[in-house]
């Protein structure tokens, strides 16, 4: 059974649906550990699927940083953040609310993989250091049970993206994003278990 390109589902267990007409004012740089895109459970490839005018996509290693993704962070029309939390006293001084700053484009680089490639991608990329980061305290607990997360207040990938798109004033994209998250958990599930589709799948 071959994957689809846009979800990474079987086909026959597809959870891809129409692009977003919401078009975010903000461009997004996915970081992806060189594992991440073997991994069915990625929810990145989800963004890039809904959001593709603003997504773009980097594979980390750590002797070869992404020479286009660095050329972005230098470019003087973006606005630089990295989304990863101040969850240590050394990261605490980076921490920065959200503010979009007029006339530049805020670009949202979102290092992905388990939570401890995450933390290599940022401690590895000096690259990365000068960047702030992005601080939010999302009111809600992850529904992503595809993997183990430390805490119920670590979303995944997406589930963070949402919460970016909020704080964007981008609603629509960020449903669209909640709703292709939840449709993609029925899916996944239900390929794992090797039952059909639920009828009531979103």
């Amino acid at each position: 059974m071959s994957g689809c390109p846009g979800c990474g589902l079987p086909e026959d267990y597809c959870a891809c649906g129409d692009t977003c007409n919401d078009v975010p004012p903000l461009q997004i740089a996915l970081l992806l550990h060189e594992n991440e895109p073997a991994r069915p459970s990625n929810t990145s490839r989800l963004i890039a699927q809904l959001l593709p005018e603003v997504t773009h996509t980097f594979i980390w290693q750590r002797a070869d940083p992404p020479e286009n993704l660095v050329t972005m962070l230098n470019d003087p029309r973006y606005q630089p953040w990295l989304l990863f939390p101040a969850d240590r006293p050394e990261l605490e001084p980076r921490a920065k609310a959200y503010q979009a700053t007029e006339g530049k484009i805020p670009l949202i680089v979102v290092p992905d993989g388990t939570w401890k490639e995450v933390r290599k991608i940022v401690r590895k990329s000096p690259w990365l250091n000068e960047l702030p980061l992005l601080a939010f305290d999302p009111d809600r607990r992850t529904r992503y049970t595809l993997r183990r997360n430390p805490d119920d207040d670590h979303l995944c990938t997406a589930e963070t993206v949402a919460e970016v798109l909020r704080l964007a004033d981008a609603g629509g994209a960020a449903s669209a994003l909640d709703q292709l998250l939840d449709r993609f958990l029925i899916h996944y599930h239900a390929w794992k278990c090797n039952h059909p589709i639920p009828d009531n799948s979103v």
